[in-house]
């Protein structure tokens, strides 16, 4: 789906979903893989260029070195998105419903928080995208926070979080 406000065609896919995706438009795809660090990382033929992340679908431990994901994993899939420019994107996680949306959902909040919206329509619309691309996203909040703590002081960003994660459509998701 072409997102105005990234000026690119974003996807979001499932380890499932991701191979036959690819193979209908061969070499367009950039594609930034997430997966478990217990499955094996996909080979993804047919990506113009691939970026794999592996962190688990966690919320935050006491322990900084577990399996969850950590600031440098957010910072590379921003940095990965800024790389591939308006070139077409696919975030492939799992299921495809919490990991790849969350960072899905933080490009989009960067791109319309660049262009000043205010948190009230900022929030909506943010929302209204990302279940236009999947509308069955339940966003891991802390990757999210994570994710927008790339770009905007973590007090600001914990309260964005927050809001996006109340959102009444991305709340009736989780039931």
């Amino acid at each position: 789906m072409f997102v105005e406000c990234l000026q690119r065609d974003l996807a979001i896919c499932s380890v499932i979903q991701i191979q036959p995706f690819l193979d209908r438009e061969p070499g367009r795809w950039h594609v930034l893989s997430i997966r478990d660090p217990n499955h094996e990382e996909q080979p993804l033929a047919q990506a113009k260029s691939c970026r794999h992340l592996v962190f688990e679908d966690v919320l935050p431990t006491t322990a900084d070195d577990g399996p969850g994901p950590k600031a440098a994993h957010l910072e590379s899939a921003l940095h990965f998105a800024t790389q591939t420019a308006t070139e077409p994107l696919v975030l492939q996680c799992w299921a495809g419903r919490s990991r790849s949306t969350a960072i899905a959902l933080a490009l989009i909040v960067q791109c319309l928080a660049e262009k000043r919206l205010e948190v009230g329509e900022l929030v909506p619309t943010s929302i209204d995208i990302l279940l236009a691309l999947r509308p069955n996203a339940v966003p891991n909040a802390f990757v999210l926070r994570l994710g927008l703590e790339q770009f905007l002081p973590a007090p600001q960003s914990q309260t964005l979080s927050n809001a996006l994660m109340r959102e009444p459509r991305i709340r009736r998701n989780f039931v």
